[in-house]
């Protein structure tokens, strides 16, 4: 708790800060996985339609999400990242990063290598096709 609240502190143009939970999620999973549906990513986040309608109205309003018709289904909304959301994601990507590092430091730099390894693997295709 400590770490991070230490690495928080120090990163305080991280982007989210004044965003909730639910909110820093959203954009975290269009910035790892790109434009969805809206419906589509409700789902994945588990979030009701009624409040993903809030959820997205308030992060339009900060500029940092666009509602855009679906290329394909033209009953569908596509949610996608603006400029400023990208930034902030990539703000967001940099914290985590920092985080994982700072609390990787104590094992030494081999079994941090080690660490990030696997870390890697378990995000590579292959092995989510494997806990499926």
């Amino acid at each position: 708790m400590r770490l991070i609240h230490d690495v928080t502190t120090r990163n305080a143009e991280r982007g989210t800060m004044d965003l909730s939970i639910r909110e820093r999620l959203l954009i975290q999973r269009l910035g790892l996985e790109g434009s969805m549906p809206i419906t589509a990513l409700g789902q994945r986040l588990s979030i009701s339609p009624s409040s993903m309608t809030g959820l997205v109205d308030h992060l339009e309003a900060k500029g940092l999400v666009e509602r855009r018709p679906h290329p394909t289904d033209r009953r569908a909304i596509e949610l996608v990242l603006t400029r400023k959301g990208r930034r902030v994601f990539d703000r967001e990507v940099g914290f985590y990063r920092t985080l994982v590092e700072e609390a990787l430091v104590p094992l030494g730099e081999k079994a941090m290598a080690l660490v990030l390894q696997a870390l890697v693997a378990l995000e590579s295709p292959e092995s989510r096709r494997g806990a499926a």
